[in-house]
């Protein structure tokens, strides 16, 4: 049985990153608590090629990408707008937060199990138990090994582990999720992270290894390729997140997870400024379609805590305004729903205690994400 343990995102140490999101899971009738080389770069607009799958078309990442989306509007008709289960990773607590919002969730984000390579694959069934119900896009975030372990990385690049993302890919495809997102290595730019980068060429070819893996038993699955937003520090992946990508052959999708903090968007003129840098949303957007790839969103937030120490719903503004813009090339974004103690206090609709209160940013939010 996976340990219980706590979940959500912790202030950055010295303001630098994100911090590990941390999981928590529970088994049976207990609920999981919340806690080099590539292909040329193609022309726009980039599309994912079809693969046969078998999934229903409500549930196929490959199908529900495909659907045309308009510039100047989100979500959209066909717009992939979601959010994690919070504080259970299930249908449930997703559609709980939709309905707060007024208008259904077609994705949702959750995460494996990381005790050990054995949890984190082939054990980790839970994590599709709890969407058996969903119809709609699910994203995984997978690591690249178990928490803690960052001394298996370079076992993994050597090829010690791909039996284990075989594993993986079988459980997608019996779950019915084969066709599904996973975001594979995610944050590597980010300190806390088990598969950090801190050998740009060890994290690539551990990528490869379990990106093959999981190709070899699911040959639909969607690879989403994200880094942290705002920074990265120098001593990971050459202190730039791309020197860390594992080439376009590896990769379907390019994404990133976008808070509101470090820095805090003070002004649209910072949001702007902050977004066009190395690192920010618009830059690796531009990074994406260079490569050919479309682009996600997969975590996204306010931050009650942070160098903001308080809600923005300007925030939530720019944010669904530079969603519009992009919304041909933008596969899907998740807002991240948060109320763990030393977390994010991201929560837009929990009032329940010990849940910072968002009430602007969630009327704003609803305002133009619902309805």
């Amino acid at each position: 049985m996976p340990d219980q343990r706590s979940r959500g995102r912790r202030v950055p140490w010295l303001g630098a990153g994100l911090a590990l999101v941390l999981l928590a899971a529970v088994a049976v009738a207990v609920a999981v608590s919340h806690s080099g080389g590539g292909t040329p770069a193609r022309s726009s607009p980039a599309t994912l090629p079809a693969t046969a799958s078998g999934t229903p078309a409500t549930r196929s990442a490959r199908t529900l990408i495909a659907k045309p989306r308009a510039a100047g509007a989100w979500p959209g008709p066909n717009g992939l707008s979601g959010v994690d289960g919070d504080p259970v990773f299930d249908t449930a607590h997703v559609q709980q937060f939709c309905a707060a919002r007024g208008r259904d969730c077609k994705a949702t984000s959750t995460y494996t199990d990381r005790t050990s390579y054995a949890s984190m694959t082939a054990a980790t069934s839970w994590t599709f138990d709890f969407f058996q119900d969903f119809d709609g896009l699910v994203v995984v975030s997978q690591g690249l090994v178990p928490d803690g372990d960052e001394q298996d990385l370079a076992g993994c690049a050597a090829g010690e582990f791909d039996r284990y993302w075989r594993d993986f890919g079988s459980l997608m495809v019996r779950y019915g999720r084969g066709d599904s997102v996973v975001r594979l290595g995610w944050e590597m730019n980010e300190s806390t992270m088990s598969w950090r980068g801190t050998s740009p060429r060890t994290y690539i070819d551990c990528y490869r290894h379990a990106a093959a893996g999981i190709r070899a038993t699911d040959p639909a699955v969607v690879l989403d390729w994200t880094i942290n937003g705002h920074g990265t520090p120098a001593g990971l992946c050459g202190g730039l997140s791309t020197n860390c990508y594992p080439g376009d052959d590896y990769v379907d999708i390019v994404g990133i997870d976008n808070y509101d903090h470090y820095p805090r968007s003070s002004s649209k003129a910072v949001f702007d400024r902050t977004a066009a840098r190395p690192e920010g949303l618009t830059w690796l957007y531009g990074f994406a379609r260079k490569h050919g790839k479309l682009f996600s969103v997969g975590e996204w937030g306010v931050t009650a805590t942070g160098d903001g120490h308080r809600e923005n719903p300007d925030f939530v503004r720019w944010m669904h305004s530079w969603f519009a813009a992009h919304a041909p090339e933008l596969a899907y974004e998740n807002y991240f729903s948060d109320c763990t103690p030393g977390g994010v206090q991201s929560s837009l609709f929990r009032a329940d205690a010990g849940c910072l209160q968002n009430p602007r940013s969630a009327q704003v939010y609803r305002t133009l994400f619902g309805g």
